[in-house]
């Protein structure tokens, strides 16, 4: 390309005039709650007379654009506006949210998108992936794709002044020395082409595709933005819009606050163990000199950018006109990665630490040496998590060895290359801005005090730590996590199910229990309503209120018919999506006489639907998904997370299998498909939870695995149950004091707990799922993914009886002498299946019998007995 321009603009100082350049203007920021597009956003602020700021913001794990803006603005690095404007509350209102999906070809709706073509005057597009692990289509999704869109949309802007796409200088590290300007030379025919060579290949192929594709670029976060580039150039050009480079962008030196930072990513997260006091090396070259900026200076420079941006377009005569490239970088006053960690000491409160850590923290040219204090170190790490495991406690120093090894070795390309480059447009962008701009807009890279912006560096990093660190240990409030709450429930009119809208009830402060709940034999939904009110369990709230009716007020049930794709109609649908904050799915079949198909349908589909239409829901905090214990069972130790390990293809491709089939196929198949799992039911558990983890691990929900569910302990009364099935059913012949001896090992423990423990678990779960969603951003800081979905076996492997000792406990409490003395002649547990077998055949015959008398004397039969 020929980039040959002909500036006629003026190089006076103060051509640029900044301040006027954003008077009364809208702007429109994407990326706006990541860590470079909060500073722009409180610089725009505080120091701008901007008329509006658009914020383009996604629905993350189903927060909504508005509550994630309301949560960005309660933050720290606001606190300086809040302080210090008497109009604080004004300028906050300036900021909008705008509901945005990437993802989509119309990234924002109707509405708003005649809103933003109406109004935006300059955009930024600070919007990225910096994972650098990232697959590669993913990556160019996320970095190029997205940008596309919005420039799409910035081309019906009727009052567009200026487009700031953010890059990165290392979009272009294969090259030793970086010109201002787009090098399109993508390999392998393209972006377009890598695109469609992508479509088709598997995850798998997808992963090794990559490595092959980058060729001698570090990672897909930079060859990404090598692509962003070379589509703004050539399919963009037309628009005001330009290339700005930062480079390692660091904590800030003196906006909003000195060593302000809260993300870990890069060089700022390998400081984090100089600050823990932690021995930590790093393989590179101690004599390379990185291009660093900090945060505030970085924002500066693309405020200014924007502003040259649009004096170019008035005033250059272009020969061929080229979008212009802001590299970001100041060759002057660099310092060597080797001086970096007594830069970082500097700022150390301690002296004894500031020393120490010069040894503790180096940059070593052989990589014998740190990774050898790597396995010390992680040896270390899991010593002190078992140790503080056996206090009951959750140790973190493996996660952290393990994220800031993970992130040096990301950052390692960077530590070993160094580059010259060009920075004409920089520097005369400076010799343009006014005095007073120049004051407003400090970017200067020469003239920083590196001395003097390492003093608050480490302060600043520790301030973050202690932030994460609040937030990560702060205790669960159950109390007030469902004060004022809407719940929903599945499956609320069963044994489980009565218990926890009991509990809710009657114990948290709730605004609402809302229960789905389907027509069944004829009985409506109101009725089914009432009659659950009307049962017993419901009692204690009656004795205990002074207005028992304001409480059961607070229960309302929708019908539902989990058979179809929408399974609740307007004008339910609607109100739940606007209203429902926690979500428990209790509902399931646990007979495991019953035909695939139909548990399959009930335990699998039925999760599906929900957990698609609570996607749009838009205050969502949390979804509880209640499994069983026994859905991996097939496994001797059972950790908690989900075993993707079904086989014959996995569960979609089983179902692909069973479609054309006929009932009495399917039961002859079945029995090798679900094998080695012994019934339908645990299968069919195992597959809903392979589902969650693959469709909906970015909701915020978790797993509840309890075990068998015995009668209550305590609440809501003492023994209470209201179904005879699992081990109540099998108690039975103790209670009518029959001979009856099952088959299996009397030794043998089971897993146990009454159903009021499980509801209080169940509960707290909940709270614990939400909780868990902070506990993920602060992972997604130091560049990891945290484990999705959260599991949590509720079990317990102190105080273990064996089934026989469970029975002698039952049959302790008939009320007749004979009955006590001889429970455990009359019930067994058995290693001998036949003599089982024979007080089976016995029951039977007493009951025929039975019969037979009641038949002759023309009474109505007993019901025949079958504990199969």
């Amino acid at each position: 390309m020929n980039t040959e321009t002909i500036d006629t603009g003026p190089v006076l100082e103060g051509a640029l005039n900044v301040a006027e350049f954003y008077r009364d203007a809208t702007v429109l920021v994407t990326g706006g709650t990541g860590f470079i597009g909060k500073v722009l956003v409180e610089k725009l602020l505080r120091c701008f007379e901007v008329k509006k700021i658009f914020l383009l913001i996604r629905r993350k794990a189903n927060v909504s654009a508005t509550d994630r803006l309301q949560q960005m603005l309660e933050g720290p690095i606001f606190d300086t506006i809040r302080s210090t404007a008497p109009d604080a509350k004004e300028r906050f209102a300036k900021v909008v949210a705008v509901d945005a999906a990437f993802d989509r070809e119309d990234i924002v709706d109707d509405v708003d998108k005649t809103k933003l073509c109406n109004e935006v005057q300059i955009v930024f597009h600070v919007m990225a992936s910096i994972r650098f692990n990232e697959v590669l289509d993913e990556a160019i999704a996320i970095n190029v794709t997205s940008a596309q869109r919005l420039y799409a949309l910035a081309s019906s802007m009727a009052e567009l002044r200026s487009i700031v796409h953010v890059s990165t200088f290392y979009a272009n590290c294969d090259r030793p020395y970086i010109e201002e300007r787009i090098y399109d030379d993508v390999p392998y025919g393209g972006l377009e082409h890598i695109q469609l060579f992508f479509k088709s290949l598997s995850v798998e192929e997808k992963e090794r595709m990559t490595r092959v594709v980058l060729g001698n670029m570090p990672n897909s976060y930079v060859f990404s933005k090598k692509c962003a580039e070379a589509m703004v150039g050539r399919e963009f050009g037309h628009l005001p819009i330009g290339i700005f480079r930062p480079p390692i962008v660091i904590s800030s030196y003196r906006e909003p606050e000195p060593g302000w930072v809260d993300c870990f990513h890069g060089a700022t997260g390998l400081c984090v163990p100089v600050v823990l006091g932690k021995t930590m090396w790093y393989y590179g070259k101690p004599e390379v000199k990185p291009f660093m900026s900090p945060v505030d200076h970085t924002v500066s420079g693309m405020l200014a950018a924007a502003c040259d941006i649009y004096r170019r377009q008035c005033t250059i005569l272009p020969v061929e006109k080229p979008v212009p490239v802001y590299n970001f970088t100041f060759e002057k006053n660099r310092f060597a990665y080797g001086d970096m960690v007594e830069l970082v000491c500097s700022g150390l409160p301690n002296v004894l630490d500031r020393w120490l850590s010069r040894i503790k923290c180096r940059i070593s040219p052989w990589k014998i040496f740190p990774q050898m204090l790597l396995w010390l170190m992680t040896l270390q790490a899991r010593i002190a998590d078992e140790i503080l495991a056996w206090f009951g406690k959750r140790g973190s120093n493996v996660k952290i060895v393990s994220a800031i090894t993970t992130l040096s070795n990301a950052v390692e390309y960077f530590r070993c290359h160094m580059w010259t480059m060009d920075n004409s447009n920089v520097k005369r962008m400076l010799s343009l801005l006014s005095r007073d701009d120049a004051k407003r807009l400090d970017f200067d890279g020469e003239q920083i005090d590196w001395r003097d912006y390492h003093k608050s560096y480490a302060k600043g990093i520790a301030m973050e730590l202690m932030r994460k660190n609040d937030r990560r240990n702060k205790q669960l409030n159950v109390l007030e996590f469902y004060r004022d709450a809407v719940v929903l429930v599945t499956g609320g009119t069963g044994f489980l199910g009565k218990v926890l809208v009991e509990k809710l009830l009657r114990s948290m402060a709730v605004k609402k229990v809302v229960l789905l709940v389907r027509e069944k034999r004829g009985t409506s939904v109101p009725e089914r309503l009432r009659q659950l009110i009307s049962d017993p369990i419901f009692d204690k709230i009656r004795e205990s209120e002074v207005h028992p009716s304001k409480v059961f007020a607070k229960l309302d049930a929708v019908e539902t018919d989990f058979t179809t794709d929408e399974f609740v109609k307007e004008p339910y649908k609607t109100d739940l999506l606007n209203e429902t904050q926690i979500v428990f799915h209790v509902m399931a079949t646990v007979r495991f006489d019953m035909s695939f198909q139909t548990v399959l349908d009930t335990n699998v589909t039925s999760a599906v639907r929900l957990y698609t239409f609570l996607r749009q829901a838009r205050l969502l905090k949390a979804i509880v998904h209640v499994s069983t214990f026994y859905s991996n069972c097939d496994r001797a130790h059972i950790e908690e997370c989900v075993y993707d390990d079904i086989r014959y293809g996995g569960w979609d491709h089983i179902r692909r299998i069973l479609e054309p089939l006929t009932e009495a196929e399917k039961a002859k198949l079945m029995p090798s498909i679900i094998a080695p799992l012994p019934n339908n039911y645990t299968f069919s558990k195992k597959c809903a939870e392979v589902m969650i983890q693959k469709r909906f691990s970015d909701l915020p929900i978790g797993i509840f695995r309890p075990p068998i569910v015995t009668p209550g302990y305590r609440e809501p009364m003492p023994g209470w149950v209201d179904s005879l099935q699992s081990v109540t059913a099998l108690c039975i012949p103790i209670l009518k004091q029959r001979l009856l001896w099952y088959y299996g090992d009397p030794a043998a423990c089971p897993a146990l707990a009454p159903v009021d423990y499980c509801i209080a678990g169940l509960i707290t779960a909940a709270c614990d799922v939400s909780h868990r969603q902070e506990e993920k951003r602060v992972l997604e800081s130091f560049d990891r993914q945290g484990a999705e979905p959260p599991v949590y076996n509720f079990y317990f492997d102190k105080q273990f009886i064996s089934w026989q000792q469970f029975i002698g406990l039952v049959g302790a409490s008939l009320p007749t002498y004979s009955g006590r003395l001889f429970r455990n002649v009359r019930m067994r547990i058995t290693r001998c299946r036949i003599l089982s077998l024979i007080t089976f055949w016995w029951m039977y015959l007493l009951a025929y019998i039975a019969d037979f008398f009641l038949t002759i004397v023309k009474k109505p039969k007993w019901k025949e007995a079958h504990y199969d």
